[in-house]
């Protein structure tokens, strides 16, 4: 059998890594191949995918970590579609593209979570600065956040409406579309749960003296069990935007819980350390899974 990763950076990341080794550890055949050496030509009726000039027919199954970022409307859109003729070969692409975008637009997947009466935090996305102006004296304390994103870079606490208001005129004068939460008063930690398939593999705590709780930004990772009410809630999230896995970021305040986000190609350093479980392998396991039915 013959797997690839797909990422966006010039080597491997620990986490394309793990998949890399996984796959080999089965016997089978493993790249990593960078998104931007892919090329897509239609010639006679028909679009054939390249990498490096070569076919690459003999892949059984991709596995989707990265499209890039920063990218302009005509590239995103060119790898979009890359990746969807993949999938039109009858590759199997983990997570699909569809599924991958819903859930790295935060704007899209909060809304349809919030469609199904999952409860996420009060968001405004706008274009206009005196509307987000309003929603930060509205709501005291906010989060301003890129809407495409990751690690918390990016993500700005504020509770002057007047700061805010420059921040907010500063970003729109870049082009950015204004993305503001409510902040959720969480006590000092969120939630990652990670999910393969229909099952909860594991859960941390993210602790951190900081109101970013991201292990990028230094939280600290604690192994815990969660209640089954949380459990079905986020694999009823991963069915709803169509993930075969992901990993969820979830806000505690007074007893509710709150989807900060979720994550179509999670980083695992983290889950990996506290709980000991290395979810290349229950993702390999679904996909070869996938393959034989």
């Amino acid at each position: 059998m013959y797997g690839a990763v797909i990422g966006s950076d010039s080597t491997p990341s620990y986490t394309s890594l793990c998949f890399l080794k996984e796959i080999k550890r089965r016997n089978h055949h493993a790249y990593y191949l960078n998104i931007d050496k892919f090329a897509c030509e239609i010639r006679e009726g028909n679009v054939t995918v390249t990498y490096g000039g070569k076919p690459i027919n003999k892949i059984d199954f991709f596995i989707l970590r990265s499209i890039g970022s920063s990218l302009s409307a005509e590239k995103l859109e060119y790898r979009i579609n890359l990746i969807h003729n993949i999938e039109r070969m009858g590759k199997i692409v983990v997570n699909p593209i569809e599924a991958f975008m819903k859930a790295r637009n935060k704007f899209v997947s909060l809304s349809i979570l919030a469609s199904k009466k999952i409860k996420v935090p009060e968001t405004l996305i706008t274009e206009d600065e005196f509307l987000a102006y309003e929603f930060v004296k509205r709501n005291k304390k906010c989060v301003i956040k890129p809407m495409i994103g990751s690690r918390g870079i990016g993500s700005v606490l504020i509770d002057n409406p007047d700061i805010a208001y420059r921040l907010i005129s500063q970003l729109k004068e870049k082009g950015y579309t204004l993305y503001l939460q409510k902040y959720i008063n969480k006590p000092g930690r969120d939630l990652r749960i990670f999910i393969v398939g229909d099952t909860v593999l594991g859960a941390i705590a993210r602790e951190s003296n900081n109101w970013k709780t991201n292990i990028y930004q230094g939280a600290k990772e604690v192994k815990i069990e969660i209640p089954k009410e949380l459990e079905k809630v986020s694999i009823m999230i991963n069915q709803e935007l169509g993930l075969y896995y992901s990993g969820i970021d979830i806000a505690e305040e007074n007893n509710e819980y709150y989807v900060l986000e979720v994550n179509a190609s999670p980083l695992w350093h983290g889950f990996h350390r506290a709980t000991g479980i290395n979810p290349a392998v229950s993702i390999v396991d679904l996909i070869e899974k996938m393959i034989k039915t």
